[in-house]
């Protein structure tokens, strides 16, 4: 389950308004399973978060920095912010979730047939080469394969 990716550094508390109101604005709704992450962390650094990325050329490992949030006093770490500064490079229909260490984006499609799905937005790909790499049917099946090595972050246990 999503809610048990554990985070550091997440944004302010959420309530269902306030993703009521992201979803409003942009006119589409949040899976159930993105709404529980963000309600229970708001976001913020993984414990584990290395995954898998198949089909791209010589880096098959990539590394979560941060979880997107709202109402982050750091306008980067947000979803609305990246939604809007990336529309015009990530394809129609993909809501940056999180970034790389990099520029390159994990995206949750919330339209069409791949609903649900969970990619890998390579922000360097060369002009007409795929951008694009499935990590996962949804963010449960993501979440259940994240991985975590000695660079990852520790939450210390009170």
């Amino acid at each position: 389950m999503v809610h048990l990716v554990r985070t550091t550094e997440g944004g302010p508390s959420l309530s269902e308004d306030d993703l009521g109101s992201f979803e409003q604005r942009y006119g589409f709704k949040l899976p159930h399973t993105l709404r529980e992450f963000l309600l229970a962390t708001n976001g913020g650094r993984p414990e584990r978060d290395l995954f898998q990325i198949h089909g791209l050329r010589g880096n098959a490992l990539g590394r979560i920095h941060l979880f997107f949030g709202l109402n982050d006093p750091v306008e980067s770490c947000n979803l609305d912010w990246n939604l809007e500064v990336f529309q015009e490079r990530i394809p129609p229909g993909l809501l940056p979730i999180a970034t790389t260490e990099g520029a390159d984006k994990l995206c949750l499609s919330v339209a069409g047939a791949d609903a649900g799905k969970v990619f890998y937005w390579d922000a360097h790909a060369p002009v007409g080469e795929n951008s694009l790499h499935l990590l996962a049917d949804n963010l449960d099946a993501f979440s259940s394969a994240l991985q975590s090595d000695a660079l990852s972050p520790v939450i210390l246990k009170s």
